[in-house]
């Protein structure tokens, strides 16, 4: 049994380090810098790296091309069309780099675990300062670990859903619903934006989306506290400690 449970604990790190390798990648083939305007050319909206707007911006002429009502609905077709063409773009460069190829080879090789003459041999791990750990007996340590995982379970089910937020505006005139990694819709003040310059209204939106971010965070800072208390970087020190010195803990 403590045989499995150590062998199981080498499958899972290095396909957790085949997985990181596959989203970095990911993330460094994400295109940059992507805009999208609406049909009118009222609004211009460019993509942040993290899927929110990194600004949104009227046309000196906005007043000519939308009606004051129609100007939160401009914000969000001018992100849809910079979704569209972020999303048309990755999907191209995914297709060159055979990304679908690499993830069926990393699901072929969790399923097929390679098999080791030597079941005791020292597997690789990340380079990690374990001189001062000194991991419990495995029984414990694994109740621990399985304790963990029921409880990111958990959260994961919390945040199946992801928590929407509103950023408002100095006096509350725009107002922008977002969620990690999406802006999910635009409301602009009809009565308040008859008489605003583009100008005016770019600083608007640039206090709305200040306050989204702010406010995002705030949540994911509170979510960040409760991973740690998991002390996740605790249980994978104690279980790299076991793969050093596997022997130690097999009697």
């Amino acid at each position: 049994m403590n045989d499995e449970f150590i062998e199981g604990l080498r499958q899972f790190q290095q396909q957790a380090l085949n997985l990181q390798s596959m989203m970095t990648d990911m993330q460094q083939r994400m295109p940059l810098g992507v805009e999208g305007t609406d049909a009118q050319g009222a609004v211009t909206v460019r993509l942040a790296t993290d899927g929110l707007p990194e600004f949104i911006r009227a046309a000196s002429d906005w007043q000519r091309r939308q009606e004051p009502e129609a100007v939160g609905a401009a914000v969000s077709e001018a992100y849809g069309v910079a979704m569209s063409q972020q999303m048309t773009t990755w999907a191209q460069a995914f297709e060159d780099s055979d990304w679908q190829g690499k993830a069926d080879r990393l699901d072929s090789q969790s399923a097929q675990p390679e098999a080791s003459a030597d079941p005791a041999a020292q597997p690789d791990i990340p380079e990690r300062d374990l001189r001062y750990v000194v991991s419990r007996p495995l029984d414990v340590l694994a109740e621990d670990v399985l304790s963990a995982f029921d409880a990111v379970d958990r959260m994961d089910e919390t945040a199946s859903e992801p928590a929407e937020v509103e950023g408002t505006s100095a006096g509350r005139h725009v107002t922008l619903a977002v969620t990690k990694g999406a802006l999910r819709s635009c409301e602009v003040d009809r009565r308040w934006a008859q008489g605003q310059s583009y100008i005016q209204l770019n600083q608007a939106f640039e206090e709305a989306l200040s306050d989204a971010r702010d406010k995002l965070s705030s949540l994911e800072a509170a979510s960040a506290d409760g991973i740690a208390s998991l002390q996740v970087d605790g249980l994978l020190d104690e279980a790299l400690a076991i793969l050093q010195n596997p022997q130690r803990f097999i009697d």
